[in-house]
């Protein structure tokens, strides 16, 4: 369902552009020193984290948003906005209607909580968060032909409106209509004897003065007091307005001084709130095989070849002065890479999304799914890197020095390899690399301490997700797993590849019980060379 929110109309013409061509408009978003309905904004009142994080949507409709913004321009004139407009039928229609000159409005809407100061009547913005901009249609006044301009609350509630104008509370949080009911109820029956409609004058005793008793400032029976309740109530908490705030405390002084209030009998007053932005997420999942391999981007899940060496003899040889070279031979083969599709659907039900606020609920979980997503990336490397079959290096569960020497022989024996030491990326599953950090010497000193070695093969990082033997680096991969079965794998980075694309996010509303939010992208993984992985296998057994 589209949220609803309050206009204020801006009867200020200014540019509006449109560049189809480079899907951008450009438009003067507020306007400062104009008063609409009763608010006014200035330079420096309006703030924002990340202009990219403020969406473009469509009258206000956050299931229409089109676009994001690139960039603002804070002036004295006021807040321009300069946006680019998402590929797709929305987005074509809403660079269209603009261009068009239908849809040739720019209206804001506000995050909470918002400041607001009054004076002479006006409601003057003194730190407000950008959380919108819309692209609007026919502007309510009649001279406001380039765009007008609105605001609003994360939380509103629509009021009567007239023509095209909508009105909304400001401040959500100052909704005190609960509030207003409650107290009236309570102190109609409870309290009426403190109510005095005209000033009574009580009758002394012999010999003493005459009591004076002053009416009340608000009344609850229907009949107009001298002050509104909930008037002062906003007055004095929002507009520092002191003789409110002084009104609203003798009130309640006088008024509730013989009965104890307690959170007990005010609990409907004070209800659970709910905080999306104190959500404690899952950790940010770390991505160790994607950082070691080489990686690149997809769009879909077109196949693509890549060529590879397959042989070559005789290329160079020693000359012989007057005689032809003979002539060597070469050949290359390719490997063909076909990405796959993943996804994943989370189903909202419509009261978890109503309460949990928008863009809060979406975004939390959307985080989620993001991560899930990583994850399943990582799985797919581990399996790319579990199908080669080259002749595993078997450690037979070597501890301390046993084992720092049999990686260092290794390593010392790819030097010899044919063109040198290539392996420059290291793998390690949950038995090998804890064995490495665990490793020491007779002494009980760590062979690979975690501060500058002494007498010493290497180094562990202070994070414990990397040791240094000599100079290759081993690197805990936690999507390798951990039990007899696992294995660590050394490999060049330019012989595994990992393709993927970035995540995409799609929301569904076809039905009323919930909303379905979706998540879709390309990934591929190849190994090009299978004899520049090497299995390497900690455990003597694999089962």
């Amino acid at each position: 369902m589209p949220e609803q929110l309050t206009t204020f109309d801006n009867p200020v013409a200014a540019r509006f552009e449109v560049d189809e061509a480079k899907r951008t408009i450009k438009g003067l978003a507020v306007p400062y020193g104009t008063t609409a309905k009763g608010f006014q904004f200035s330079k420096g009142t309006l703030n924002w984290s990340d202009p990219s994080r403020v969406k473009i949507l469509i009258a206000h409709d956050f299931d229409r948003a089109v676009g994001v913004v690139t960039g603002f321009d804070d002036t004295d004139e006021g807040l321009w906005v300069t946006a680019r407009i998402a590929k797709g039928a929305a987005g074509d229609e809403a660079l269209s209607m603009a261009a068009e000159g239908v849809w040739d409005g720019l209206s804001i809407g506000l995050g909470t909580p918002g400041r607001f100061a009054a004076k002479d009547g006006i409601q003057h913005a003194v730190a407000v968060p950008l959380r919108e901009v819309s692209i609007t249609p026919v502007p309510a006044f009649e001279d406001a032909r380039i765009h007008s301009v609105a605001a609003s609350a994360a939380q509103t509630r629509k009021e009567p409106t007239m023509g095209d104008e909508t009105t909304q509370t400001v401040e959500p949080a100052a909704d005190f209509s609960q509030v207003t009911t409650a107290v009236r109820d309570g102190i109609t029956e409870a309290f009426s004897t403190l109510q005095f409609p005209q000033r009574e004058i009580v009758p002394a005793a012999a010999g003493g003065a005459a009591a004076v008793t002053e009416e009340l400032p608000y009344r609850f029976d229907g009949t107009k007091g001298e002050h509104s309740f909930s008037a002062d109530i906003q007055a004095a908490y929002f507009s520092n307005d002191g003789e409110a705030r002084q009104r609203l405390e003798t009130f309640m002084e006088e008024a509730f001084a013989r009965f104890a209030v307690t959170s007990t009998n005010t609990g409907a007053l004070n209800p659970t709130q709910n905080r999306p932005e104190l959500y404690v997420p899952q950790l940010a999942y770390t991505r160790p095989l994607w950082e070691l391999v080489s990686t690149g981007t997809l769009e879909d899940k077109t196949p693509f070849t890549v060529p590879k060496f397959s042989s070559a003899s005789g290329l160079v040889g020693n000359h012989t002065e007057g005689v032809e070279p003979t002539p060597g031979a070469f050949a290359a083969t390719s490997q063909t890479i076909t990405p796959g599709p993943v996804s994943g659907k989370i189903e909202i039900n419509r009261e978890v999304w109503d309460q949990g606020g928008s863009p809060q609920a979406d975004q939390i979980i959307w985080n989620e799914m993001v991560n899930a997503y990583f994850e399943a990336i990582e799985a797919k490397i581990a399996t790319a890197l579990a199908t080669v079959g080259t002749a595993e290096l078997n450690l037979a569960g070597a501890t301390d020095g046993a084992l720092v020497g049999a990686l260092t022989g290794y390593f010392a024996g790819l030097q010899f390899v044919r063109g040198g030491n290539r392996f420059t990326a290291f793998a390690a599953d949950g038995n090998l690399f804890p064995a490495l950090v665990a490793a020491k010497d007779a002494a009980g000193r760590p062979l690979l301490p975690v501060l500058g070695p002494t007498n010493a093969q290497g180094t562990t990082d202070g994070g414990f997700d990397r040791v240094q033997v000599g100079n290759q680096t081993v690197r805990a991969a936690w999507a390798l797993g951990t039990g007899n079965d696992k294995t660590s794998y050394n490999f060049v980075p330019s012989s595994v590849w990992a393709w993927a694309s970035a995540p995409k996010q799609f929301k569904f509303e076809y039905q009323l019980k919930s909303i379905d939010m979706g998540i879709w992208g390309y990934t591929a993984t190849a190994i090009l060379r299978d004899s520049d992985v090497k299995p390497v296998d900690y455990t003597t057994a694999d089962a």
